[in-house]
């Protein structure tokens, strides 16, 4: 078997535990880390904007590691920090510590051992399978979604949430750990191998400079630099904002907890399927319509959820979520390599960190607080709604080969 779908494997684990965490079971940790701290929601997220914010200094740099140094020591890197990270969150002694360790724990880890760093190797060893590579890989995110969550939600159950973030961090060290230092390398050629033969129009297709990387200067002066990062930037912004008080939502519409963390369940075995079918996707059709499809199932959930509909509705608005996140990490990622060449992938991604970071940025914070001022989360997703109309408004202009 062709040793890239190893490489898969390991970034399908990483991501699994490390986005399956930070994206689908943060807001199961809103209510207890309230609670016990006795502050508000918009005080509990400001751990996700704390680390939003120092991915500004911190994405491009990890962008440009990858890009020079071994993925494999990378990624196990982010796994260790996410152990540590979590460790001591589950032993922070008030809501500041907690804010501090959470918010460097979720930009470290994510930077080396999410998505950035899955996306820049899986395209390195893919050619025509590659946007099949890289919806396999990303569908880790969509497992981990389903499997840590209930995890998480079993544990704050039984022991509290800060015995749950030490389980967390043990599973880490002795599950994800091994397998990433065993399958994760960062090109063909570490190991004597060669890249997936690519189909025969791409053996005639070449854009000068990719192949020699390109200057900061360049990356930045391409109109795909912005079109994409403005683009994907209102997107994450939303999406992660709703995600962050998903569960939340749903215990303040009288749905018990178990509910909460099923509904949870549902946006990730949905997102399984999405990933799957959107890198399928991703292969054959064109990418701008490929996520201008995703934006339009965010946007339909986002009305929906704002009506605060009936059981079966908020599942269907889930569901739509679930098939939208699909289409956005493999889709980015095959623009991004079309925009910008291999070479200059893990550069030109952490470059796009400070754009995304800005726009990401205000979303946890404001919907916090707009449910605090209104006593409802109804306001801050009919905001968040309007925004994702804007994302689709600004990938118009962008042109790919």
């Amino acid at each position: 078997m062709f040793f890239g779908w190893y490489v898969v494997a390991g970034t399908f684990s990483a991501q699994l535990l490390v986005v399956g965490f930070f994206t689908y079971s943060v807001s199961l940790l809103v209510g207890p880390v309230r609670e016990e701290f006795g502050v508000s929601v918009e005080q509990v997220l400001y751990s996700m904007s704390l680390g939003t914010l120092l991915g500004l200094a911190v994405v491009p740099i990890c962008g440009a590691l990858i890009d020079r140094y071994p993925v494999r020591w990378l990624t196990s890197g982010g796994v260790v920090l996410f152990a540590l990270g979590l460790w001591w969150t589950g032993n922070s002694s008030s809501i500041t510590e907690y804010v501090v360790v959470f918010g460097l724990t979720f930009c470290l880890t994510n930077s080396l051992a999410g998505s950035m760093a899955s996306s820049a190797v899986v395209s390195r060893w893919f050619t025509r399978s590659r946007g099949k590579a890289l919806g396999i890989a990303a569908m880790g995110t969509s497992v981990g979604g389903i499997l840590v969550p209930v995890l998480v939600n079993r544990w704050i159950i039984d022991y509290g949430w800060r015995t749950a973030m030490e389980n967390l961090a043990l599973l880490a060290v002795l599950v994800v750990l091994p397998v990433v230092i065993l399958s994760v390398r960062g090109r063909p050629a570490d190991i004597g191998l060669q890249v997936e033969e690519p189909a025969a129009s791409e053996r005639i297709t070449h854009t000068p400079g990719l192949d020699l990387g390109l200057t900061t200067r360049q990356i930045l002066t391409n109109q795909a630099y912005w079109f994409i990062g403005l683009t994907l930037g209102a997107l994450f912004c939303v999406y992660g904002a709703v995600l962050s008080i998903l569960g939340h939502y749903a215990t303040d519409l009288g749905y018990r907890p178990e509910q909460a963390a099923r509904l949870i369940m549902i946006l990730a075995i949905s997102g399984l399927v999405g990933k799957l079918l959107f890198g399928l996707l991703a292969d054959r059709l064109n990418l701008k319509f490929g996520l201008w499809a995703a934006i339009g199932l965010v946007a339909l959930a986002f009305v929906q959820l704002a009506l605060e509909p009936a059981w079966p509705l908020v599942v269907l608005a889930v569901v739509m979520l679930g098939l939208a996140a699909g289409g956005m990490l493999p889709v980015w990622g095959s623009m991004m390599a079309k925009a910008f060449g291999l070479v200059s992938y893990g550069k030109a991604m952490g470059l796009m960190g400070p754009v995304i970071t800005l726009a990401v940025f205000p979303g946890f914070t404001l919907i916090g607080r707009l449910y605090d001022l209104s006593g409802s989360h109804q306001l801050g997703i009919s905001v968040c709604a309007g925004v994702s109309v804007l994302a689709a408004m600004l990938l118009i202009p962008l042109k790919l080969e």
